[in-house]
């Protein structure tokens, strides 16, 4: 999918008029795409410029959440450990809600195996400098193969005829992301998701959460988030709901940010 080199990545994105194979750097003040592979014609500019934004998140000013998160002295050290520290996103719907469903229930490791063994059998390729860039598979692709093909690389039955279902459902137009940001409110968003079997309340808010930035989505019931909870001494045991839900109650429109930085917290405390 993409290529994570010391001070940049290249990533392959299909554009309007075809695959484009960028180098994402950064320095001080913003973030540079320069093109390595492919056209990119000047309409397109305006729309690799908003994913990117969209990818990164960069428009959202992170200080009113900051100083939430030093109001608390369990969670304090995170306004400067992980300063500027954004939500990556997933710009594409149809690929953040499969991601979703490949992750459910199963450790990360293994996710990732199962989702590049899917990208590397339907998706697209981009071939650089000895190296190969995948595209993921459009969803009329998807909604084609066969369940049995699907379980042969792993995938559980569930799940196979899950992925097929809501690549139907991308491929139809019954669920698009321009028409779940046309919805009026996070209910009636994750209503339109959860209509489709498989896609339970997790599944809804991650894809929201990591597709269209909604702010305030909370993956109950995550493993990696419980464990944050239990080590930050914010709960004592993983079934204290109300806990989880008061806790939350102190950051309006945070809380998938938050989500995001306990996540964080998980990796390397020692950075904390």
């Amino acid at each position: 999918m993409l290529k994570v080199n010391r001070d940049s990545l290249n990533k392959v994105l299909l554009l309007k008029n075809g695959p484009v194979l960028l180098n994402i750097s950064a320095d001080a003040a913003q973030l540079k795409a320069s093109v390595l592979q492919g056209e990119l014609s000047a309409d397109e500019e305006p729309e690799l410029k908003k994913y990117i934004e969209d990818w990164f998140d960069t428009g959202l000013n992170l200080n009113p959440f900051y100083t939430l998160l030093n109001k608390d002295p369990r969670l304090a050290f995170m306004a400067e450990a992980y300063r500027g520290l954004r939500l990556v996103g997933i710009p594409d719907m149809f690929e953040a809600i499969c991601w979703a469903i490949i992750g459910q229930q199963i450790n990360l490791t293994f996710a990732y195996k199962l989702k590049r063994r899917l990208v590397e059998r339907y998706g697209g390729r981009v071939d650089f400098q000895g190296d190969t860039y995948y595209l993921f598979p459009e969803a009329a692709v998807l909604a084609e193969a066969a369940i049995e093909e699907l379980q042969g690389m792993q995938f559980s039955k569930s799940k196979a005829l899950y992925l097929t279902l809501i690549a139907r459902a991308f491929a139809s137009g019954q669920l698009s992301k321009q028409g779940l940001r046309q919805l009026p409110d996070l209910a009636s968003r994750q209503k339109a998701l959860m209509d489709i079997k498989g896609v339970g309340l997790w599944t809804a808010n991650y894809t929201l959460m990591k597709c269209l930035k909604e702010r305030s989505c909370i993956p109950f019931g995550d493993a990696g988030l419980l464990n944050a909870l239990l080590i930050h001494g914010i709960i004592t045991d993983k079934k204290q709901a109300l806990e989880i839900e008061g806790f939350f109650s102190a950051y309006p429109t945070w809380e998938s940010y938050l989500v995001f930085y306990l996540w964080r917290s998980l990796s390397k405390r020692s950075e904390a």
